[in-house]
């Protein structure tokens, strides 16, 4: 029964666990890598689950943690390969070369604003604007105060618009 119930989970959880460990890493090979580190912690550790949170802010816990072990160890500038995996709403099929241009130059302008961010914006801005997580999940999940976030995502909004627009003009 077990296993049923966490091939559910896995179902449910996969694509937005990878979605956000793969923005945080920046690379496929790795984001998979952690995301597998994800599943065999929640697997092994569900009988743990307490109820005191939701198990979706658990999950998401134990992603943050997961990726801040690969970060550490890793100790390197996160970059993103493949932003267009996730900004698939920019692309239109049925565009002008000259709109798949404007495109693909604001996906790397997102690509490049977002990995001049801090490593706690990039994430705030992640979890809220990209994974729509509500701001008490995200307080569950960053150990923050429920007040530290609010201000941590309008801080990390006005960081990514002012770098956006400083971008722009060159």
């Amino acid at each position: 029964m077990l296993d049923a119930e966490f091939s559910a989970l896995y179902k449910k959880y996969k694509n937005p666990i990878f979605a956000y460990i793969f923005y945080l890493a920046g690379d496929r090979p790795a984001a998979e890598e952690i995301c597998q580190d994800v599943f065999l912690k929640v697997y092994l550790n569900i009988a743990k689950f307490e109820n005191r949170s939701s198990f979706k802010t658990w999950i998401y816990k134990i992603a943050r943690n997961a990726y801040l072990d690969y970060a550490q160890a890793q100790k390197r500038k996160v970059t993103i390969d493949n932003i267009e995996f996730f900004v698939k709403e920019l692309e239109d099929r049925g565009m002008s070369p000259e709109e798949h241009a404007i495109n693909m130059a604001t996906k790397e302008l997102i690509e490049n604003t977002l990995n001049k961010l801090s490593q706690k914006y990039r994430m705030l801005l992640i979890l809220r604007d990209i994974q729509n997580l509500s701001y008490k999940e995200i307080s569950d999940i960053a150990e923050m105060e429920l007040n530290s976030v609010k201000v941590g995502i309008f801080r990390a909004r006005r960081e990514f618009q002012k770098i956006y627009e400083e971008m722009e003009e060159l």
